[in-house]
C-alpha cells in the first residue's frame, strides 16, 4: 500500500475502497456458507480493532494521551490481578 500511497491520496483511497468492496461482495455472495459467516465475524472484529487504533492515534496526534494510558492499563492488568492473590 505504501507504493500506491506514493502515487497520491486518491489512488490509495480508491484501491483501499476496492479491496474492501471486493471482500464485502465475496462474503455477501457466499453468505450461505459457514466459513463466510465466520469470516465476516473475523473481518468485523479486525475492523473494529483498527478503528480503535485509528482513534487512539488521532487522539495522540492532538496531544491527548488518554488512549495510550488505557493501553498501558490493559497491558498491566493481568499482573495487577495476579498481585491481588499473592
Amino acid at each position: 500500500m505504501a507504493r500506491i500511497l506514493a502515487h497520491g491520496d486518491m489512488p490509495f483511497l480508491a484501491v483501499k475502497l476496492l479491496i474492501g468492496g471486493f471482500t464485502a461482495f465475496i462474503l455477501y455472495r457466499c453468505a450461505h456458507l459457514k466459513l463466510a459467516k465466520h469470516g465476516m465475524t473475523v473481518v468485523l472484529a479486525l475492523y473494529f480493532g483498527l478503528m480503535f487504533v485509528h482513534a487512539a492515534t488521532g487522539c495522540a496526534a492532538l496531544g491527548w494521551n488518554g488512549p495510550e494510558l488505557f493501553f498501558v492499563f490493559l497491558r498491566n492488568m493481568p499482573q495487577s490481578i495476579i498481585g491481588l492473590f499473592f
